[in-house]
């Protein structure tokens, strides 16, 4: 019979020392978690980016050059005295115009001309600065985007990595705390920043001329910066189970440090190959909604241009004077459409009938509030809503964040015990970390669809109940485990017997 004291020297160091609890010798495998913090910052926009179009179209390349060359030396002159910056010419076309018959044959029938002009203006200043330029002689406008100031950009890209780099530390705090663990150093840092975002367009059509005595409201929408930075936190178990647990008391400490735990379910001693349990473990929390989303129309249609943009812009001042003064929050233009209407006689022909116009308008409210704003925004002149999407505080769902990654890194630690009991495993080490958060869920929308006049429920308000939204997050565990049971091992599976 051998005694577990008898052992030489030689023996104990020909014995392969494995950690009892990952079977890995190898010492560059860290335990860590893996988490990814996400930023996202919105910057007001104070400039405006607006591309305007003198399109003419005669029946000579001359007349058509002559007249393009008028409209916009007056349209120049009117900018410049504006103070537009950054003012170019983008574009200069001159193509044939051509007639097809029934056979296919093309006649030269005329030309048509485009120029474009670009300029910059704060906001404040763009909206007049376009109606001025259209009744100088532009009569397209192509585009028109919003950004802010390039020192205002760059102190939220600055701004928006910090703020990723705390959401990750935050996130990893919560899993630590509820898997009981140490956290560590910081082994790795990536950055992930987006550049400086494309200025936010406007969607913005508008032919012929604005009425000379109104001016457009414009309200810029902010842009959004984003960026998320991704952090491996080394780690501990608070309470770190040892080889003690799992051998006799009997054994001597050499063999206590020299023994290395072989899996008696394999024979294996291969000292890279990890006993581990990988698990996924699922969180869902509903977040109730407290604010409202709402994008507004004023819709118009008539026979000239100018007489529809003039009652669109009385309408949209209106309605802007209402929604400020009922303190609705991020109220911005999203959409201006100025667009030539048509009619088709019985042989296909088209003829000018008129203009439609569509100002759009998009702002924010607690719920409780919003119906009532709806109701006064259509009093004042809107007659189209377009849109209405719920949402909960930024507050509300960050806190909701963190807890669904509590509940995802329960539901793994519990499907790892159900699993090690029914194998009669012993859990060791959790080995590594991966936190796969969601980020915050879209507004939940709400399905609406109403065109209405100024006569609209002037005496009720329309009641809204916001719907809740759901937040959903998954954490995946690797865990380490020992196939031998806890107290007096065998230890004949290693060759060996205890003293009698």
């Amino acid at each position: 019979m051998t005694n577990t004291n008898n052992l030489t020297i030689a023996s104990k160091q020909a014995l392969v020392i494995i950690p009892p609890l990952t079977g890995s010798t190898n010492p560059n495998t860290a335990e860590k978690l893996e988490v990814t913090g996400q930023g996202e910052v919105n910057v007001p926009t104070t400039l405006t980016e607006v591309q305007l179009g003198i399109q003419i179209q005669g029946k000579t390349s001359t007349e058509v050059q002559e007249e393009t060359a008028q409209r916009s030396a007056k349209v120049v002159d009117v900018l410049q005295k504006l103070g537009a910056q950054e003012l170019q010419t983008t574009s200069i076309q001159l193509n044939p115009v051509y007639k097809y018959d029934k056979d296919g044959n093309q006649t030269l029938i005329g030309f048509s001309e485009l120029n474009t002009l670009q300029f910059e203006l704060p906001t404040a200043q763009a909206g007049g600065a376009i109606d001025k330029a259209i009744q100088a002689g532009a009569n397209l406008i192509q585009n028109i985007t919003f950004t802010a100031s390039d020192e205002a950009l760059q102190q939220a890209r600055l701004q928006v990595l910090s703020e990723a780099a705390k959401d990750a530390q935050t996130q990893a705090g919560v899993v630590f705390s509820t898997l009981q663990l140490t956290p560590g150093k910081i082994i790795d840092i990536n950055i992930n920043s987006a550049s400086n975002p494309s200025p936010s367009p406007l969607r913005f059509q508008a032919v012929n001329s604005f009425a000379a005595d109104t001016t457009t409201p414009i309200i810029g929408s902010p842009q959004t910066i984003k960026a998320s930075v991704s952090l491996d936190i080394g780690y501990s178990p608070n309470s770190a189970g040892t080889l003690a647990s799992a051998t006799d008391d009997n054994l001597t400490g050499a063999i206590k440090q020299a023994l290395g735990i072989i899996d008696p379910l394999t024979g294996s001693t291969n000292p890279n190959t990890a006993q581990k349990l990988e698990v996924t473990g699922q969180g869902k929390i509903t977040v109730p909604t407290t604010l409202t989303e709402v994008q507004l129309g004023i819709q118009i249609q008539g026979k000239t241009a100018t007489e529809v943009q003039e009652e669109v812009a009385q309408r949209s001042t209106a309605v802007v004077d209402v929604l400020q003064k009922l303190g609705a929050q991020e109220l911005q233009t999203t959409s201006i459409q100025l667009n030539p209407v048509y009619k088709n006689d019985k042989d296909g022909n088209q003829t000018l009938s008129g203009f439609s116009e569509l100002n759009t308008l998009q702002f924010k409210l607690p719920t409780a509030q919003a119906g009532g704003a709806i109701d006064k925004a259509i009093q004042a002149g809107a007659n189209l809503i377009q849109n209405i999407s719920f949402t909960a505080s930024d507050e509300a769902l960050q806190q909701a964040r963190l807890q669904v990654l509590s509940e995802a890194a329960k539901d793994a630690q519990a499907q790892a015990n159900s699993v090690f009991s029914t194998l009669k495993l012993t859990p060791g080490k959790i080995i590594d970390i991966d936190i796969n958060s969601a980020s915050n869920p879209s507004p939940s929308p709400l399905e609406f669809n109403l065109v209405a006049d100024r006569a609209f429920a002037a005496g009720s308000t329309t009641p809204l109940i916001g719907g809740p939204l759901t937040i959903e997050a998954s954490i995946s565990l690797d865990i380490a485990y020992s196939s031998a049971p806890a107290g007096t091992p065998n230890l004949a599976l290693y060759g060996l017997q205890q003293s009698t």
